[in-house]
């Protein structure tokens, strides 16, 4: 009944901590939600050596939720020689996101920018950007954030639209996703998956039941199944298991404060 509450902040911050300090921890996840199962499977499914077009659109504030699906998702595609082209509709953020994510999934596969993956940037007004390179890509993206011409780089100099992509997936912490499927997905027809925020996901099971998406990727829970489907335990598998710990210790001083109040003074008339 007196106990200090900081005593309780101390032993929360030990559990949320501890999965980050001790990285072997076992922990193992239920199996994968049909549609995190459905868009891994998709990826798996592409042909070796595909395109894929990754928008980035989030920020540092979504980054513990959406940045490990972008690295398991890079690093899946990498090892089966895919090529990943990186834009965004979420001004210089995305870009910052983008190259984070993709230079440590191509470090940790042995892959490189310009030959395997190239940063193509932001252009502003998403309806007008999605519609476009939908007619003429290289009318709103004709060099890299580099300046590199794209018929410099080997594996974007042929494509003329959007539809020469074999796959779109938005990583999204806000409305993009329902842009990229009603504007890319209804007029021309490109498969599209969605990686997204878990507050934002409910949104997107509309176009996943209907079919509009090939799989869709919620939270850091589904950011954990992605990770557990592609054999590699990153930081989202990580954070479920800080956060399993410390819904535990909550419970704990839960029940703990019960059982004084009822057999202690509190339970006393």
């Amino acid at each position: 009944m007196k106990i200090n509450r900081q005593v309780i902040y101390v032993v929360l911050f030990i559990a949320l901590t501890l999965p980050f300090i001790i990285k072997g921890l076992p922990f193992t996840l239920p199996e994968a939600s049909p549609e995190v199962k459905q868009a891994y499977e998709y990826v798996e499914n592409l042909p070796k050596g595909c395109r894929v077009l990754f928008s980035i659109d989030y920020g540092p504030s979504s980054m513990p939720e959406t940045h490990p699906m972008v690295i398991a998702m890079a690093k899946q595609l990498f090892k089966k020689d895919c090529k990943i082209a990186v834009m965004t509709l979420w001004s210089f953020q995305g870009i910052l996101m983008g190259n984070d994510a993709l230079n440590t999934a191509s470090r940790q596969v042995g892959k490189e920018y310009g030959k395997d993956w190239v940063m193509l940037g932001f252009r502003p007004g998403i309806a007008a950007v999605l519609t476009n390179i939908g007619v003429d890509f290289k009318s709103v993206y004709n060099t890299d954030v580099k300046g590199t011409p794209l018929e410099k780089i080997d594996f974007l100099k042929d494509i003329k639209t959007v539809k020469d992509f074999d796959l779109v997936v938005d990583f999204a912490a806000g409305a993009t996703g329902d842009s990229w499927v009603q504007i890319t997905g209804a007029r021309f027809g490109i498969p599209i998956i969605i990686g997204s925020t878990a507050v934002i996901a409910p949104s997107f099971y509309v176009y996943w039941q209907s079919g509009q998406i090939k799989g869709l990727i919620g939270g850091l829970r589904g950011a954990a199944d992605y990770e557990n489907l592609v054999r590699m335990k990153g930081l989202a598998t990580i954070g479920m298991l800080s956060q399993t710990f410390g819904h535990w210790v909550i419970l704990a001083f839960i029940l703990i404060g019960n059982l004084i109040y009822f057999f202690g003074r509190g339970g006393r008339k």
